[in-house]
């Protein structure tokens, strides 16, 4: 059971080249100012005679520039701590003249708390989903077909998490990105971990920047459209709901809906990228339990996907992913075994300087990637320079997406 309160209607800007988008009809253009005329009586004007001129050809005016227009879909479930700061920093968003929102969408997700209640406060359009088992894909899915589709559907999609805050320019920024590429379905922002505290959060952070470099290698190429906040051609959307049984973009039964929606998406020609001058704020989980829980979910929802589609053109770069993944856990698995046997049997060990080259190579790595972090601090520092404490993060990474794969193949259960 649905309920919708609808957006209500506030000016739009005026056309300068960066204001605060609106929602709503222009507003009708101020009269300009009337022209004084010149008084004939003073000293400080010659008259001159009237002489009669050919009449002018009105000049032709430049095509007005399309103006592209963007629904904001959010999925919350039992957000009421966030939800606000999530709201207003879509509100304060900035854009050239050729964007505007066309309106903010928060789906209340199967809640129990006041996500809906605060939701309300503000101008935006909340629908309520009391029963919802297809959790965040379904609450995507319901907005879709409330809000985004139509004769007066907006040109773009922005989805995005109820725990994510935007920049000012990342809207524009996005959908810059997919103004400029025609063969581009979707872009996602680059995420960062809000502010925070703890041995769990600053880890993901560092995570974070590490990962921020690897698109950066790979020129912004991603092989997911990040459900923090992605932003969708709604045509593309259209297009992978035609070719599905249920009629509507996002997989239901999917544990990773986003990384379902990446893989349609390529198996239909768009490309998927990373908008390199698009930034949020996202929350980590803050604890290595929801980490935990976290890693397994994406870990067996990307398996279940690949599986599930096999060797194909959208799935290839993952499914040689993954064979990487296995040969380093056996090869790490054998240098463990090897050791531990070394110690047994008393084996003396020998060292030699260059077998200490990737050691070096992987600790600039790190440090590289540390630099990049915001606001960094004296704990940042010493966490990379040990080494340990992140090799034994890897390890718990790894532990993750092994377990993932062992539920996988076994057909066991994930949990959500």
């Amino acid at each position: 059971m649905a309920t919708r309160q609808d957006v209500r209607d506030g000016p739009s800007p005026l056309h300068t080249p960066r204001s605060s988008l609106t929602f709503g009809p222009n507003p009708a253009p101020t009269p300009a100012p009337a022209r004084r005329s010149h008084d004939p009586d003073s000293p400080t004007i010659r008259l001159r005679a009237h002489r009669p001129t050919a009449p002018r050809t009105p000049a032709k005016r430049a095509p007005a520039t399309a103006v592209t227009t963007a629904t904001v879909l959010v999925p919350a479930h039992d957000e009421e701590v966030g939800i606000a700061a999530t709201i207003e920093g879509l509100l304060a968003q900035e854009s050239p003249d050729w964007l505007r929102i066309a309106g903010i969408v928060v789906v209340a997700n199967n809640c129990s708390d006041r996500t809906a209640e605060i939701a309300r406060r503000y101008p935006v359009t909340v629908l309520e989903m009391e029963r919802n088992p297809d959790k965040k894909a379904g609450a995507l899915n319901h907005g879709w077909r409330e809000v985004c589709r139509g004769t007066e559907a907006a040109d773009l999609v922005l989805t995005m998490d109820a725990d994510t805050v935007l920049q000012p320019d990342t809207v524009a920024a996005m959908a810059a990105e997919l103004r400029g590429n025609a063969v581009l379905g979707a872009v996602c922002a680059r995420y960062w971990a809000t502010a925070g505290r703890g041995l769990v959060w600053r880890l993901q952070r560092l995570e974070y920047a590490r990962y921020d470099d690897l698109r950066d290698l790979r020129g912004w190429r991603v092989s997911v459209a990040s459900g923090a906040a992605a932003m969708y051609r709604a045509g593309a959307l259209e297009q992978v709901a035609a070719a599905r049984e249920a009629g509507e973009p996002w997989d239901g039964a999917s544990l990773i809906e986003d990384y379902a929606l990446t893989l349609e998406l390529k198996a239909r020609g768009w490309r998927v990228a990373a908008a390199r001058h698009a930034h949020v704020h996202t929350t980590p989980p803050a604890t290595f339990r929801e980490l935990w829980q976290q890693r397994l979910r994406w870990g067996r929802g990307g398996m279940d996907e690949v599986l599930k589609r096999g060797w194909s053109t959208a799935t290839r770069t993952d499914c040689l992913s993954y064979l990487l993944f296995a040969f380093s856990v056996f090869f790490r698995v054998l240098f463990l075994a090897m050791l531990t046997l070394m110690i047994v049997y008393e084996v003396p060990f020998r060292y030699a300087l260059y077998g200490l080259i990737p050691l070096w190579v992987m600790w600039l790595e790190r440090v590289t990637s540390m630099w990049r972090v915001p606001d960094r601090g004296w704990r940042d520092v010493v966490l990379v320079a040990v080494l340990l404490v992140e090799d034994v993060y890897g390890f718990f990474l790894e532990l993750c997406a092994v377990v993932a794969s062992w539920r996988c193949l076994n057909a066991r259960r994930q949990a959500w």
